[in-house]
């Protein structure tokens, strides 16, 4: 019962950011409360949040955390966020490694972070505003 009511509400309840697919090679760095930081694979990002690809499990990545955005191999600002959802990925299985999708939702940011935000997403999407 609760995937479906998952599907209706996804069906139904509009963004309120247009999600951008990104160009391929594009990673973040996911630094959770350890000092293992972990570089990941974007998929998909918005002013509101952004989608990525992980190896391991969601406890080996904490529930919450920090990114540092990767740009032409520098390190722009570092963005709060909370996990929105983690799952596994579609055809995460290979061998003995799991691959999981989480999407995360940016908490609040500045104004010069929101910029560099922007920046970034203009630099890194794959389709035109």
């Amino acid at each position: 019962m609760g995937n479906i009511m998952n599907m209706l509400r996804r069906l139904f309840k509009q963004r309120h950011h247009k999600r951008y697919i990104v160009q391929n090679g594009t990673f973040v760095i996911v630094a959770p409360g350890t000092d293992r930081e972990q570089k990941v694979q974007l998929l998909d990002i918005s002013q509101g949040g952004m989608a990525f690809i992980y190896q391991g499990t969601p406890t080996e990545l904490e529930e919450s955390g920090i990114l540092k955005v990767l740009l032409d191999k520098e390190y722009l600002s570092k963005v709060d966020y909370d996990t929105a959802s983690d799952i596994p990925a579609p055809g995460g299985v290979q061998s003995s490694v799991s691959y999981r999708r989480r999407g995360v939702k940016f908490k609040w940011m500045g104004v010069l972070q929101a910029v560099e935000l922007k920046h970034y997403i203009k630099k890194v999407r794959v389709t035109p505003e």
